[in-house]
């Protein structure tokens, strides 16, 4: 039989070419995922409620839970702090950012790769603090923060991040860079890019924002405030930059290292197991009943903490340029604010259980101007929750300086010196940070 020959076509030269760039394109893809998963679990952050309460809201799920101390934060996750909490967020490569009371914030990514590493939060409102570190190695060091009208980049640094009645950026050590976003229609654009550096602070109010969108050139730019400094806030912030506290090791029992979880389980251990099998079903069929439980206690606790009573003064118009405001609240109260004219202050004499309370109002303090002074009281309990409030307007109708006593001035100095606060902790100086101011 004679053999018929047939002839090749053009795909039979190609299909072997396209089969060897496939298998090429498989290999590159499948690398690329090794070597992604390899570096999965590097890129870790931990956090620790150091004070008050925390609440997380995991990524994907639509219900607040209790923070506890060492849980890990994944990306797309949510925490906020109550009105008395703070938190300390470690990272993987020693970076701490620190929240302070009633804050809120969203992980939006987080990356450790062979050249570069990213943190990237969204600051819904509250105050943060971002000390940053580059690790070994590393060219790019990147730390973002997102709020509503800025995105803050730094490599690398010390600077601060507020989003309240105002977004305000304050550097400590570097520089940063400020987008200011403003509206455009439906969208949204970079209205201009601003570089703060070391000591300065860019202030984003209403009036910024406004022209911004109008386009008009405006200086948001300013030494760091006095007034920042003095606060409690910031003194906290500075002597843990200096001294960081291991907050990890109180945490320790809520962490598990790769060893524990990867060891052997011995037939001990599951015998154990067995015994305890049943009372753990039954704490399961409770769960959801303890959980109904919980929030109906929570719910009865707000509502049973009623607001402070202002008692005195008496009085809605005065030439004293100094006072005091005293009040009585119910037994249980942890805390007692008061805020002046939007500026809350917490009362460091008042102790839990106390039931009546006094908050000394100067002048020289700053808690009294020329014009209507708003007081507004409130009440904590111990787990943060916050009562309604009573409010006192009274309107300084401030004399001449020809009027002023030696009296009045000797009753501001004693004054001033019983507000003086007793906790303060005298601050070292530590050669091993320096700030460039």
């Amino acid at each position: 039989m004679r053999r018929v020959h047939r002839k090749k076509s053009s795909l039979d030269f190609i299909l072997p070419f396209l089969i060897l760039v496939s298998l090429g394109v498989i290999a590159v893809m499948g690398f690329q995922l090794w070597n992604n998963w390899g570096n999965q679990g590097k890129a870790d952050a931990y956090f620790y409620v150091v004070d008050g309460r925390a609440r997380i809201l995991p990524y994907g799920q639509s219900e607040w839970d209790n923070a506890f101390s060492g849980t890990k934060l994944l990306i797309g996750d949510s925490l906020k702090t109550s009105p008395l909490g703070r938190v300390v967020m470690n990272f993987f490569n020693e970076t701490i950012i620190r929240m302070d009371r009633d804050t809120a914030i969203s992980l939006v990514d987080l990356s450790n790769d062979i050249d570069s590493e990213e943190i990237y939060l969204s600051l819904d409102n509250g105050s943060i603090w971002v000390a940053g570190i580059k690790s070994d190695g590393v060219k790019d060091s990147t730390y973002q923060v997102r709020t509503k009208n800025m995105l803050v980049t730094a490599t690398g640094t010390v600077f601060a991040v507020e989003s309240t009645d105002a977004q305000v950026v304050r550097v400590l050590d570097g520089d940063v860079n400020v987008d200011i976003y403003v509206k455009s229609g439906e969208d949204e654009r970079i209205a201009d890019s601003i570089n703060v550096g070391v000591g300065q602070q860019l202030t984003l109010d209403d009036a910024a924002i406004k022209a911004f969108e109008e386009n008009n050139s405006i200086s948001v730019l300013s030494a760091i405030s006095d007034e920042f400094k003095e606060t409690e806030w910031y003194k906290w912030n500075i002597r843990e930059d200096k001294a960081p506290t291991d907050f990890s090791v109180a945490s320790g029992d809520f962490m598990l290292n790769e060893e524990d979880a990867s060891g052997d389980v011995t037939d001990e251990d599951n015998d154990e197991s067995e015994d305890e099998v049943d009372e753990d079903n039954d704490e399961d069929n409770n769960e959801d009943n303890d959980e109904e439980e919980q929030t109906e206690e929570e719910s009865e606790s707000l509502l049973s903490l009623e607001a402070p009573v202002i008692s005195s003064p008496s009085f809605t118009v005065t030439d004293k340029s100094s006072f005091q405001i005293s009040g009585t609240v119910q037994s249980g109260v942890a805390q007692v604010e008061v805020v002046h004219n939007g500026e809350g202050y917490m009362l460091g004499a008042f102790e839990k259980g106390d039931t009546s309370w006094s908050y000394n109002v100067n002048e020289s303090f700053g808690n009294l101007v020329e014009g209507a002074n708003t007081y507004t009281v409130y009440a904590y309990d111990e787990d943060g929750n916050r009562s309604e409030a009573d409010t006192l307007i009274i309107s300084y109708d401030k004399p001449d300086v020809e009027e002023e006593t030696v009296d009045d001035e000797t009753a501001a100095e004693e004054l001033a010196a019983e507000e003086e606060p007793t906790t303060d902790v005298e601050e070292e100086d530590d050669p091993g940070i320096s700030y460039g101011f």
